[in-house]
């Protein structure tokens, strides 16, 4: 007995050709969806629970074949898992050949003609479905006996092309049968455990840890799986992401559990060895029909591809371009010894991107997999980086990732817990423990936060008075020993100025309740207004001579206008002496300023004038003890900032202040202070020889 079932979209012409079969073969039986539809809800054009369809689907297929006639299924049967849940079904049904009717109809043709219907489909969803069947189109692998192909835009009729088709079947299942002969079978030559080892690969890549999410990631599980599910063991939330993420035609536990075997004894999890073979099973022949990647030559050379990108991702050569240099590759490590080119690229189209495997978008500059965009030598690096820093830094933020990548490291047996540390960071740390609870430097998860999403907030600072003022944060940033908040005021007058304060020496005006931030009146703004004050901010940080920006917002951005007018009206020029042993270290790179605002007499090394001739333009200045020239044109506010003082208080005597002439008068009285204190005995008199 001949079965059918259709596929295609919705206004493809399925329901069309159903009905011409059945007036030209009375016994033919069709079962729709449509009209199981609107027996069950009262209308077709209601989509319902497929739970409630899907028995009443079956229980008619049943009722026709043990009456003994011929079924035709007519529905859409876009998504092959669901096609491959239903031949699972009938396939228990002896001597009945399903076979599949693949509605090749345009997808535009699809939509001119569901404008004509009484009832029309929504646009998206036929084009929705138009792609699901483009991605996954039928195959006869999935079960069916044969898939047969039907073009409403062909000469002949739909119903020509149907009766001459299944009249011809016997022929086309032997031809189909001498082509399949010499292909060699292995562990995944079916569809199902194809499909499900490609889609268990692509969950290992995007969910790293997936078998313990429930308690690295709970928020992840949630967020698939739902609430309140509770695994008792790492295969099934392995599974319960199989049948959400995929279907559950592929969530079988047991083939799941020999297929992490399989993969961590082929390298594809935990280490590799990339020249090795896959490790394969030769399975006898078989009348079942073959995928495309069920003979073992094109699937080994399919999962070393795979291993190859995991374990080395980004391979690109220059001039080749991301295949070729994937090809070069592979034969250069002896994986493929042909022309695999026009092979591996239907890889990618056909298989490593539709499963997720691949991203959608072009890669330009060489493949990579899921979250593996390092190899294990550059994953090992950054780690060692991060571990640097997150134990000095005390960020509690960068703790926490720093954790639970070192245990994943160790886990994965990348690193030892004894290995020795060849870098380091090491600077004093101020101690978290004495801050107020509501201080910025012990809720920076919170304070990223409100940065990430521009919510404006209320802050008081630890100064003097204590003032309360409204900003913008812009950014965290890690500046000479110490954490920075940068900013935008929003308060009176000084609204839009932009600032940097310690993070210690910030806290939030209101506590926290339950984590939830201070913000002032709600107000929140939109995020391409967050980045234009950050660059703001950063070109004010980055000219200026120190962490202090002003107090004036007018000043600020009159020195960001493109008005070189507007800037040099808030531009002071600062011209420093120095002698010899100073200025060998400013004039080889060792100041800290742009280059941009900055002019030197020439340097004693006359390599340095190469291309920097005007960097070097100063003329000596004639002073014996300080000959040579240091200028710096800096923000005006720059004068006042102590940090700047400090900076040239460094230099401890061998340079001096020549303009402006408030700058000199302000660091001689500074240090006449100092002197002043030094010279007196804290137990009464002046220190000094008698």
């Amino acid at each position: 007995m001949f079965c059918h079932i259709f596929i295609g979209c919705p206004s493809s012409g399925k329901s069309s050709l159903a009905a011409t079969i059945q007036e030209n073969y009375p016994d033919y039986r069709i079962v729709s969806t449509d009209k199981i539809r609107e027996k069950l809800f009262g209308d077709e054009a209601i989509q319902g629970n497929w739970s409630e369809i899907e028995p009443e689907v079956f229980r008619q297929i049943q009722d026709h074949i043990s009456a003994g006639y011929p079924v035709i299924y007519d529905a859409t049967n876009a998504k092959r898992p669901r096609r491959m849940r239903l031949l699972q079904y009938l396939n228990y049904y002896q001597g009945v050949n399903w076979l599949g009717w693949y509605f090749t109809t345009p997808l535009g043709t699809c939509l001119q003609w569901n404008q004509n219907r009484e009832r029309q489909v929504p646009e998206e969803v036929i084009k929705r479905m138009a792609a699901s069947l483009k991605r996954f189109p039928p195959i006869a692998a999935e079960g069916f006996t044969t898939v047969y192909s039907l073009h409403p835009k062909a000469k002949s009729s739909l119903i020509e092309q149907f009766s001459n088709k299944v009249s011809r079947f016997s022929r086309s299942l032997v031809n189909r049968q001498n082509r399949t002969q010499n292909v060699t079978r292995h562990n995944y030559s079916k569809l199902l455990d194809f499909e499900r080892l490609m889609y268990l690969i692509h969950l290992l890549l995007t969910y790293p840890g997936i078998g313990n999410l429930q308690n690295s990631d709970p928020k992840t599980v949630k967020k698939i799986i739902g609430k309140g599910t509770k695994f008792q063991t790492a295969l099934e939330e392995i599974c319960g992401f199989m049948e959400k993420i995929a279907d559950v035609v592929y969530a079988d536990s047991e083939a799941i559990a020999d297929d992490l075997q399989w993969l961590e004894e082929n390298g594809i999890i935990g280490p590799a060895t990339l020249q090795n073979d896959l490790k394969l099973t030769r399975k006898p022949e078989s009348d079942f029909p073959t995928h495309s990647y069920s003979d073992r030559e094109p699937f080994q050379r399919l999962i070393q591809t795979i291993r190859l990108i995991i374990h080395e991702p980004f391979i690109w050569q220059k001039g080749l371009g991301t295949l070729d240099s994937l090809v070069a590759r592979l034969k250069a490590e002896n994986l493929v010894d042909y022309d695999c080119r026009d092979s591996l690229r239907k890889d990618v189209e056909k298989v490593l991107k539709p499963y997720g495997i691949l991203p959608k978008f072009p890669m330009k500059r060489g493949y990579f997999a899921g979250t593996a965009v390092l190899s294990q030598q550059e994953l090992v690096k950054v780690f060692q980086l991060l571990e640097t820093e997150a134990r000095e830094f005390d960020d509690p933020v960068a703790l926490q990732v720093y954790n639970t990548f070192k245990e994943r490291m160790e886990t994965a047996k990348f690193v030892q817990s004894t290995r020795y540390p060849v870098r380091g960071i090491h600077h004093r740390k101020m101690d978290s423990e004495i801050l107020s609870e509501s201080s910025l430097a012990r809720n920076t998860e919170q304070v990223e936060q409100a940065i990430e999403n521009g919510q404006l907030l209320q802050l008081e600072s630890l100064s003097d008075n204590h003032p309360v003022f409204c900003v913008y944060p812009l950014q965290i940033i890690f500046y000479n020993m110490n954490w920075y908040l940068g900013f935008e005021r929003y308060d009176g007058e000084n609204k839009g100025l932009l600032g940097l304060e310690r993070l210690d020496r910030l806290l939030f005006n209101q506590a926290l309740s339950q984590g939830r931030l201070p913000l002032a009146a709600g107000k929140a703004r939109s995020r391409h207004a967050q980045p234009k004050s950050l660059n703001q901010l950063i070109t004010l940080y980055q000219c200026s001579g120190g962490t202090y920006l002003g107090n004036n917002p007018k000043h600020q951005q009159q020195y960001l206008s493109q008005d070189v007018s507007q800037r040099e009206k808030v531009e002071v020029t600062i011209e420093l002496w120095l002698n010899d042993a100073m200025f060998r270290l400013v004039s080889e790179g060792s100041n800290g300023f742009p280059r941009k605002q900055m002019k030197l007499s020439q340097p004693f090394n006359r390599e340095l004038l190469r291309g920097n001739r005007s960097l070097f333009s100063l003329r000596k200045t004639g002073d014996p003890g300080f000959p040579h020239r240091f200028r710096l044109r800096l923000p005006q506010w720059s004068l006042f900032d102590p940090e700047f003082h400090h900076w040239i208080f460094g230099f401890a005597g061998q340079a001096k202040v020549v303009s402006p002439e408030a700058l000199r008068e302000q660091l001689q009285k500074t240090g006449n202070a100092i002197a002043q204190t030094m010279s007196i005995n804290p137990e009464g008199g002046k220190t000094g020889c008698a």
